[in-house]
């Protein structure tokens, strides 16, 4: 039987509206005073800056890990057909930028990549071969071959340029993709279609700029061999507030850091602000792995906060190769909450390369975002916005975790 804590309240009632105006003051920061949390942006830096600022006055230490990010600048770009006709699209995040003339060749599926005459071409895919985004050509943790297939051959194809007529978000965004790619709505993909054969102009002035990140860790009780690693990205997508996305979870690391400040158990804890998730070649976490190659080992249990604090619903803890021990608590502790649920498992998320590399882990989100992942158009969007966060979900989640930490360190004594 797993041991409890002897209190029932981790953070007092007192400290609740002060807790409560730092959410606020963090969030507000973070998703309104630094307009673009991409990786590499200007904005960036100043949110790894911030939360440099916040852990260290709260008596962390603190490492960052400095890497190499490619950051992009979006730009004007469309295609006309003669000078007559002109169709709005927009630059694939991290494409280069380009002004060509070319005959346009229309391609629905791999065999026409492969057989059309495409050299020297601007090539459009539509229909089947345009559904499902692609994933990065280079992306470390999942292979698609079939997807790579269609890379390869767009790559091969000798077209200048492509464009993607999807339903919504661009089909590449890939800064290792070789060719410059736009991409336009599915109606304005059918109005090219008929130009089929034609010399069109694609002028697109978005540009890739080399650049810097950092991921920001902080550390308490480092002196302990073992680890218990609490994540949460810091960057956003290009442009976007990232309220939920994920400047929620980075909200709660101040927060852990704030209520764990004087813990002196038998772990290491390490709070990651990670940088790169939402970035085509997760960078920050690369970086990661690369200075810590005994993750496995060392690291005892990864906590993932990503998507807390949605206004709607209840927190999701979502379980990973959990020993008897930490499943006991946490399911006494963490689900057993009255706003609080058991997840299904996902692994789209930093705690991945956790579960990758043998660690137990725990993925923290909202159950509504969970249950609606393939449908919902919050994130990654301009409506992830501070309104819809319930702040009092953070809170209790902050608590909620505090408890679990005493709970499996009480029983390793």
């Amino acid at each position: 039987m797993i041991s409890l804590p002897n209190h029932t309240r981790s953070i007092s009632s007192e400290s609740q509206g002060e807790l409560l105006d730092e959410v606020e003051r963090h969030l507000r920061f973070l998703t309104e005073t630094v307009e673009d949390r991409s990786v590499g942006s200007p904005g960036n830096q100043a949110a790894t800056d911030y939360a440099h600022d916040v852990f260290s006055k709260l008596g962390w230490a603190v490492e960052e890990q400095t890497f190499e990010a490619l950051d992009w600048e979006d730009g004007v770009a469309a295609i006309t057909v003669d000078d007559e006709h002109r169709f709005g699209c927009s630059a694939s995040p991290y494409s280069d930028g380009c002004d060509i003339q070319a005959p346009l060749v229309v391609a629905t599926n791999l065999d026409d990549v492969r057989q059309l005459p495409t050299d020297g071409a601007l090539l459009l895919l539509t229909g089947p071969i345009a559904q499902a985004p692609l994933l990065p050509k280079n992306f470390p943790f999942y292979k698609d071959d079939a997807q790579q297939d269609i890379i390869a051959a767009l790559e091969a194809s000798g077209a200048q340029a492509v464009v993607t007529a999807a339903s919504s978000a661009p089909m590449i965004e890939d800064g290792d993709f070789g060719l410059p790619a736009v991409f336009v709505s599915e109606d304005v993909g059918q109005a090219l279609v008929g130009h089929s054969g034609r010399h069109v102009r694609l002028v697109s002035s978005c540009r890739r700029r080399p650049s810097a990140a950092r991921n920001v860790i902080a550390r308490i009780n480092d002196a302990e061999p073992e680890r218990i690693v609490v994540t949460a990205h810091i960057d956003a997508k290009k442009g976007v507030p990232g309220a939920l996305d994920n400047a929620t979870g980075v909200t709660m690391l101040f927060l852990l850091a704030k209520v764990l400040d004087t813990y002196a158990g038998s772990y290491a804890i390490e709070l990651v602000a990670l940088n790169g998730e939402d970035h085509y070649a997760v960078p920050g976490q690369l970086a990661y792995l690369q200075a810590n190659p005994d993750l496995g080992s060392a690291c005892v249990l990864n906590v993932n906060i990503d998507g807390i604090g949605y206004r709607e619903g209840k927190t999701a803890y979502s379980f990973f190769q959990l020993g008897a021990n930490f499943e006991e608590a946490a399911k006494a502790i963490l689900t057993a909450q009255d706003q609080a649920c058991e997840g299904i498992a996902w692994a789209q998320g930093d705690h991945s390369m956790f579960v990758q590399a043998g660690c137990q882990a725990i993925a923290v989100t909202s159950n509504w975002l969970l249950e609606n992942m393939f449908t919902q158009t919050i994130t990654h969007s301009q409506a992830d916005t501070m309104s819809l966060v319930d702040p009092e979900h953070l809170l209790n989640t902050t608590a909620a975790l505090k408890r679990f930490i005493e709970a499996v360190d009480q029983n390793q004594h």
